[in-house]
């Protein structure tokens, strides 16, 4: 869902007859194929080139080549390496799937893409909190910079009280805070709900190659042995060591 959004407004935008400027869409690395691919489907009419690879542009050539296309994408660590490029550009949008690549804000990376110079700022992840709060104060840091203060400051307003002592109330009033800047989508919404197609679940057994099969019996018994033998914390090591195992040979 949020890939086809952000393409639908980049159509939006071209449909209004709107040229507003390029947009820096930042990437992992493994997206960028598949980025490339879903634009060139759902949006064949943008012009969108892929910033990536030893051959890729550099200095005037780079910003000559941008001001010809909608959209670049390019990956979180060329955000660093290439900075003193992107930043001769004058985006006006910058966007950033995956955006939890930012969650220290601290990095190198995270430092250089929240000091490009962008009119507007998109960020899409499904996990904004991966364990700690301070994760989501570097994502909405990036999108609307100071708006929940310093990072020392929103740990003391907003993090402690809530990792630590579970404020309730500080964890309501970060929620009003960050509530108009987020755009969230359920299965179970029921504006969505209605579009899904119903769910289908199936049940397919594969059996084991025979390779597969000789493989995981030798696992299973070289491993029991060993079980038995230990105990506490080293019984249970092993139990998931051998799991791990054997799901290698499944696969």
């Amino acid at each position: 869902g949020k890939t086809i959004e952000l393409i639908a407004l980049w159509l939006h935008e071209r449909e209004a007859g709107v040229s507003p400027g390029p947009t820096l869409l930042v990437v992992p690395m493994s997206l960028v194929g598949n980025w490339h691919r879903e634009t060139a489907r759902f949006a064949p009419s943008l012009r969108v080139m892929v910033h990536h690879g030893l051959e890729r542009l550099t200095g005037q050539e780079f910003v000559t080549e941008v001001a010809k296309h909608d959209v670049v994408i390019s990956t979180y660590g060329l955000a660093y390496r290439d900075y003193e490029h992107l930043v001769d550009v004058d985006w006006h949008r910058i966007a950033l799937d995956e955006a939890q690549n930012i969650k220290n804000h601290a990095a190198k990376q995270a430092v250089a893409i929240r000091s490009l110079r962008a009119v507007h700022r998109v960020a899409l992840t499904g996990t904004p909190v991966e364990n700690r709060l301070s994760e989501l104060w570097s994502i909405m840091d990036f999108l609307n910079p100071s708006y929940l203060g310093g990072a020392r400051d929103f740990r003391r307003r907003f993090a402690i009280p809530i990792e630590r002592y579970h404020d309730r109330d500080r964890g309501q009033r970060l929620r009003h805070l960050i509530r108009p800047f987020v755009l969230r989508r359920r299965k179970d919404d029921p504006d969505i709900l209605p579009d899904l197609p119903d769910k289908m679940e199936m049940k397919v057994f594969c059996n084991l190659t025979k390779e597969q099969a000789a493989l995981y019996e030798a696992v299973v018994g070289d491993m029991l042995g060993q079980i038995e033998l230990a105990g506490g914390i080293q019984r249970r090591g092993l139990i998931l060591a051998t799991l791990t195992r054997l799901k290698q040979v499944c696969n």
